[in-house]
């Protein structure tokens, strides 16, 4: 292809995707929008007249769309203070004598991890 030929081909291809990028954004998030209806209310009660409000709910992550820990690896207590900041919030489980610590900023990427605490499944959820 000669030189005078890639610049323009490279303009229409970025006019392309900004065209189209709305439609390739939603095939391949799988974005999924939902209309809903609700009553509008102060205080509990209906406002006169039967207010509604009209809400598109739009579904970014399908099913599993965030991934679970199915075998987490753990650190040692001292292993965990050279890598963890000091008053950082985790999530502790204790069961049958055993406990262990869940961060918060891994619950936060994954939302779930499955593990074993004293012998029981747990389902660590964030």
């Amino acid at each position: 292809m000669k030189m005078g030929y890639i610049v323009p081909v490279i303009l229409v291809g970025l006019l392309i995707s900004v065209l189209f990028l709305p439609q390739l954004r939603q095939s391949f998030l799988k974005l999924r929008s939902e209309k809903v209806t609700i009553a509008q209310t102060v205080n509990g009660h209906p406002l006169a007249g039967a207010a509604t409000l009209d809400l598109n709910i739009i579904t970014v992550l399908g099913k599993d769309g965030i991934p679970a820990i199915l075998n987490p690896v753990f650190l040692t207590a001292q292993e965990a203070q050279g890598n963890m900041r000091d008053g950082e919030r985790v999530l502790g489980v204790s069961i049958n004598g055993e406990s262990k610590a869940y961060p918060l900023s891994l619950l936060s990427r994954h939302e779930i991890v499955n593990d074993t605490v004293g012998g029981q499944p747990v389902a660590v959820t964030w």
